[in-house]
């Protein structure tokens, strides 16, 4: 998303980024848990996700069929526990959202799109409708974007840069980055087909790993 189509013909090795291994699959924030999907989700994924499809429409279109029943999700599980056991290909990592207090599956989180030439990864979030006006989003992509930029001896991805985009018409996620201060950088005219709304903005943020401490979970003072 928003490069060239060159870049994808004629890879380079560029920074060379490698994955670590194993995989730090769990972070927790003040009031939540964020981690890799056990077999013994199943359950709670296909029951969350079957019960807000709408609410999670049109903005991804996978939640309009993916997740149908618990098999389904357990198998979703099961593919993300190998593609974690093989980190030279691993391109994304998926975590559920967890109340700390209720262990109740309130959303989901991760990063996908993970470049190594440039040590790069996207990260994108959603939330249940209870779980909405509440922080969470914010909370757990401040802790997200930390695990992602902490070096890799210290429990972290060693990522050097984390990217958001969505349309200018979700107002939800658009307030996520800017709630966390980072910077704009991408405002692409009708560049983003939203299935029932139609063309509408990309809008993207980027923040480097010099620019966020991940200690305070928030951007360096400058």
């Amino acid at each position: 998303m928003t490069r060239c189509a060159s870049e994808d013909r004629i890879p380079i090795k560029g920074v060379a980024w490698t994955c670590p291994d194993p995989v730090p699959v769990r972070i927790e924030t003040p009031r939540l848990v964020v981690r890799a999907y056990e077999p013994s989700d199943a359950r709670a994924l296909h029951e969350t996700v079957d019960g807000c499809r709408g609410s999670l429409l049109p903005w991804l279109p996978w939640s309009e069929k993916d997740h149908a029943d618990e098999e389904r999700s357990l198998h979703f599980i099961l593919n993300q526990r190998v593609h974690l056991r093989e980190p030279s290909k691993l391109e994304w990592v998926v975590f559920g959202v967890f109340e700390r207090d209720t262990g109740t599956l309130v959303g989901g989180h991760g990063i996908h799109g993970v470049r190594r030439e440039t040590a790069s990864a996207e990260t994108g979030y959603w939330l249940t409708p209870g779980a909405r006006g509440k922080g969470y989003a914010t909370e757990a992509s401040a802790h997200v974007l930390s695990w992602a930029f902490r070096p890799q001896n210290r429990d972290g991805m060693g990522l050097n840069r984390v990217r958001i985009y969505c349309s200018h018409r979700n107002t939800a996620s658009v307030d996520v980055p800017n709630r966390l201060g980072l910077r704009e950088e991408v405002r692409q005219r009708e560049d983003f087909y939203v299935e029932g709304l139609g063309l509408t903005d990309r809008l993207g943020w980027g923040v480097l790993a010099a620019e966020w401490d991940a200690d305070t979970h928030r951007p360096r003072a400058t």
